[in-house]
Parts: C-alpha cells; sequence; structure tokens
C-alpha cells in the first residue's frame, strides 16, 4: 500500500545514470574521509572537539533526508540506483546518505573557520549571498542535468531547469547556522559542555530550515490543486523567513568578528581561561 506521493510514472520510470553516481560515490567518500582527517587536525591544533561533534550531528541527519525529499517533491531516479536504504517511498542512494556529513558538515564547518578566525557580518554575509548561493544552486543544477541524479516535480516556484532556485536560501540557513552556532557554543560553554549541543546543532539546523520554515510551501504544494499564485505566495513566505533565520544567526557572533582562534598552547605553558566575547551590533 503506497502511503506517501511517488512521481509520475515516466520520472518514476527514469533510471539513474550509473556511471556519474560511480564517480559522485568516490568523490563523496574521499571528502568524507577528508572531513573527518580535517576535523582530528583541527582538534589537535586548536585542541577543541567541537567539529568533530558538528561533523558526526551532520552525518547522523543523514537519516532525516527522505522526509524532506518527500515534501519538496524531490525524486533521486531509483532505477539501476544502488541505495544504502529507502524510506517515506523514497530510495536513499549511498552517495547521498555520505554528501550529509561533507555539504552540511563541511560547508558549515568552512564557516564555522571563518568565524573562528575573526571573518565580519560583512564578509560572511558576501559569501553568503554571492559566491556560496551561486555553489550550491549550480551544484543541484550539475547534479539534476549532467550527472542525471535527480529531479524536482511537482508545483513549484521560481523554478530554472525544473529547479526551485529558492532551495538554496535554505541550505544557506542550515550551514550559517551550524558555523555560527558551532563558534558560539564554543566560546560561550565550558569544554565539557560543548559537545552535546554541538552533535545537536546540525540536526537544530536542517529541521528548522528544511521542514519548519518551508511548512507553508511545503503545505501549499501538497494541497488539491493549488494555485500558482498562492504557490508564489507561500513561496515569498518562506524566502522571508529563511533570511529573517540568517539574519539571527549572524548575531551570533559580533558585528566586527570574534578574535581569531589560536593554536593550543604548547605542554607546559600557561593557559589562561577564554572570555565570552560580546555580540553587540
Amino acid at each position: 500500500m503506497q502511503a506517501f506521493p511517488v512521481p509520475p510514472q515516466e520520472i518514476y520510470e527514469t533510471p539513474t545514470n550509473t556511471t556519474a553516481a560511480a564517480i559522485m560515490m568516490v568523490v563523496i567518500g574521499v571528502s568524507f574521509v577528508g572531513l573527518y582527517a580535517g576535523v582530528f587536525a583541527l582538534q589537535r591544533r586548536h585542541g577543541t572537539w567541537v567539529p568533530l561533534a558538528i561533523a558526526l550531528g551532520a552525518t547522523f541527519c543523514a537519516f532525516l533526508e527522505p522526509l524532506p525529499d518527500v515534501v519538496a517533491n524531490l525524486w533521486y531516479y531509483e532505477a539501476e540506483q544502488k541505495s544504502i536504504y529507502s524510506s517515506y517511498e523514497n530510495s536513499m542512494p549511498i552517495w547521498v546518505f555520505f554528501s550529509y556529513a561533507v555539504y552540511y558538515g563541511g560547508i558549515g564547518l568552512t564557516l564555522w573557520w571563518l568565524i573562528e578566525q575573526g571573518w565580519t557580518r560583512r564578509k560572511i554575509a558576501i559569501v553568503l549571498a554571492g559566491p556560496l548561493y551561486l555553489y550550491l544552486a549550480g551544484g543541484e543544477l550539475f547534479f539534476m542535468h549532467v550527472m542525471e541524479q535527480y529531479t524536482y516535480y511537482g508545483p513549484g516556484a521560481f523554478k530554472l531547469a525544473d529547479y526551485p532556485m529558492w532551495i538554496p536560501l535554505m541550505n544557506l540557513t542550515i550551514v550559517l547556522w551550524v558555523g555560527a552556532g558551532a563558534a558560539r557554543i564554543r566560546r560561550s560553554l565550558p569544554t565539557g559542555d560543548q559537545l552535546i549541543p554541538a552533535f545537536l546543532l546540525p540536526g537544530f539546523a536542517m529541521t528548522v530550515g528544511l521542514i519548519f520554515l518551508p511548512c507553508l510551501t511545503w503545505t501549499v504544494i501538497h494541497s488539491a490543486d493549488p494555485s500558482q499564485g498562492l504557490v508564489y505566495a507561500a513561496t515569498l513566505g518562506t524566502i522571508a523567513l529563511e533570511i529573517g533565520a540568517m539574519y539571527a544567526a549572524m548575531r551570533l557572533f559580533p558585528a566586527e568578528g570574534f578574535t581569531p582562534l589560536a593554536p593550543k598552547p604548547a605542554a607546559g605553558a600557561p593557559v589562561t581561561a577564554p572570555q565570552t566575547e560580546s555580540v553587540t551590533g
């Protein structure tokens, strides 16, 4: 018995590009190993386990993926696909599971690093609005139309080649909350109290960014025969909420940036307690 929506028959029966999927499994696999090598290197250099907790949390969030796929009408081509599990009537490719850590954990930790190095809100905003938005949007269009791994179907607004161009705003919200939240956790909590909040942070950011903020849009596009005007109005509301959430995340670090994160002291060197920095401005 079918419990969740599936795409039209022509999309349902479209085979995945197996050569491209194999390439992606190798690239994502190498990136996954590189991510964890990087977080251990950060621990050795700076003496913080926050990046590792973020990476583990982002990896665990791969089990969240089928739910936003269903509500967003995203379909991974199932025919000839190498899947790791299937849920909500949607089969999950192996490369997608491991891409969660690389995508949300890796980009989130890149923003964490920039924020910890003292980047200002203005610099971070420029990165988000310019190269990072283009990277996220271009990447999805590449995966859809060159690598032929998935598509979006059904009603939607602001689409380019079947891709809703507002989707990157959800992902920008997530990675910014991961990056800014991780920096705030590391600087505000005692070392022993940082790991659980850092582990939970990706799940919090993804649930808010992918489910809560766009819930009006998801409700409208899954209603009975929604008008295009209503779809656009709901999507504009979601865009406003996502931008508002990014504005809130920016308030987790000072306008002029944190004092740059320093390497941990050498063994035997005196250690001074970290100071909590104001986020005024």
